[in-house]
């Protein structure tokens, strides 16, 4: 992260240019069967069509009594069918937008909500969120599942309201399920500082 930080607002067509290069690193690694996670967080991450992808929380939640990570993992065929399906990207501003667009218009998309929750505090911390928790050890168990029909998937009208009304945050949500650890203790301030801003710079103040 401190290595991505540096690269914020920085010549983006030199981030263009090492992005492609990362990728193509990235590749490398792959076909030797392996993975490198600082290629991807840095620009590496091959170009694929983002409904195929699943999405993991690096920290963990409360869940109940007990504290967990989570993992909304695609399942429908027509979402799966998409998993590491390459993407053409180039020359095309907002290429990922076209394509969940283009998606919905014509299908729908099926997730589950997989919980995977903390047996041993030595192995799974709380504060160190660079630790891949064990699966072998813990298993994700699926706890429920996200059915959306086929729909306009974005408009601008709609687009405008959310951006200039509403706040997203980690934080908000049941107590039962707040977030933990220092990263996400350092993310409700900046959230919260981010949204005023916002509210203050366009002249419409948060509302939901």
């Amino acid at each position: 992260m401190k290595l991505l930080a540096k690269t914020t607002d920085r010549a983006p067509t030199g981030k263009k240019v090492l992005s492609a290069v990362l990728r193509g690193a990235e590749k490398v690694v792959q076909a030797v069967g392996g993975e490198s996670g600082t290629l991807k967080s840095l620009g590496g991450h091959p170009q694929t069509h983002i409904l195929g992808e699943t999405f993991y929380t690096c920290v963990p939640v409360l869940y109940g009594p007990y504290f967990a990570k989570l993992s909304i993992v695609p399942v429908s065929p027509e979402l799966t069918a998409l998993t590491d399906v390459p993407l053409d990207i180039d020359g095309h501003r907002d290429a990922l937008r076209d394509a969940v667009n283009k998606f919905f218009s014509m299908h729908a998309a099926e997730w589950e909500v997989r919980v995977q929750l903390a047996t041993d505090i030595e192995k799974m911390p709380i504060e160190d969120a660079s630790v891949q928790w064990p699966e072998d050890e813990s298993p994700y168990v699926t706890v429920a599942r996200i059915r959306v029909a086929p729909q306009p998937a974005w408009d601008d009208a709609r687009s405008a309201a959310i951006d200039d009304s509403t706040a997203f945050s980690p934080w908000h949500g049941l107590a039962a399920h707040r977030p933990l650890g220092g990263v996400m203790r350092s993310r409700k301030p900046a959230y919260e500082m981010s949204s005023e801003f916002r509210g203050r710079f366009n002249g419409c103040p948060i509302h939901k």
